[in-house]
């Protein structure tokens, strides 16, 4: 069984077997992360009646998000890891968008968007070939707005589209973070941990 630790909003835990996701827990606004991360695992593993041992490799969300957030769940993977001599994992939540778009949006024009706060989103450009450009952090004042007739616009969780102007660019979609873990739960489970090491993301001012 796979456990993937994420985080970079609060904290989010999601356990799975090799078909699909079996257990999940997600607490957004919970406060003091270090401190309860390994009694939150713990639980939830009690609650489909499996330990420690029955895992098989442990990923984590490396970004972007709160900086203490996201060194947190590394940290803690990386022990884990360690510790019961399993595999561990790092994938960004934009690349589980790229991931997730390629199949849906081919050889489309993509920006993605993860709110931080009020006024500021994690920004991530996919052009038409899927190669991606540097995360950024941009502030978008009061009302979010982005004129691009030649680019699809994807938010992650919970952004009001009411908040979105939607005077020039009609091409928006929302998706939960509970849906891209699950359209992307295969892709997840056959992560290669030569190729996505658990290393922080540190995203640059716009």
């Amino acid at each position: 069984m796979i456990l993937l630790i994420d985080c970079s909003k609060g904290l989010r835990l999601i356990i799975g077997n090799k078909q699909r996701i079996v257990a999940n827990k997600s607490k957004p606004r919970l406060k003091k992360v270090s401190e309860r991360l390994t009694v939150e695992i713990k639980i939830l593993l009690d609650s489909i009646k499996k330990d420690y041992q029955n895992l098989s490799k442990i990923i984590v969300i490396n970004g972007p998000g709160s900086f203490t957030g996201i060194r947190t769940g590394i940290t803690a993977a990386k022990v884990l890891g360690l510790s019961l001599k399993l595999p561990v994992c790092g994938i960004s939540l934009f690349e589980l968008l790229r991931i997730n778009y390629l199949k849906t949006k081919p050889k489309k024009n993509l920006k993605f968007f993860i709110k931080l706060n009020k006024y500021n989103y994690f920004t991530q450009n996919v052009n038409k070939s899927g190669k991606e450009s540097e995360i950024i952090l941009e502030s978008f004042g009061v009302n979010l707005q982005y004129k691009s007739k030649e680019v699809d616009l994807v938010f992650l969780d919970n952004i009001s589209v009411k908040n979105i102007s939607r005077k020039v660019n009609d091409k928006e979609e929302i998706i939960t973070i509970n849906d891209l873990f699950n359209k992307t739960y295969r892709d997840l489970i056959n992560l290669s941990e030569k190729k996505y090491i658990p290393s922080p993301i540190y995203v640059k001012t716009f």
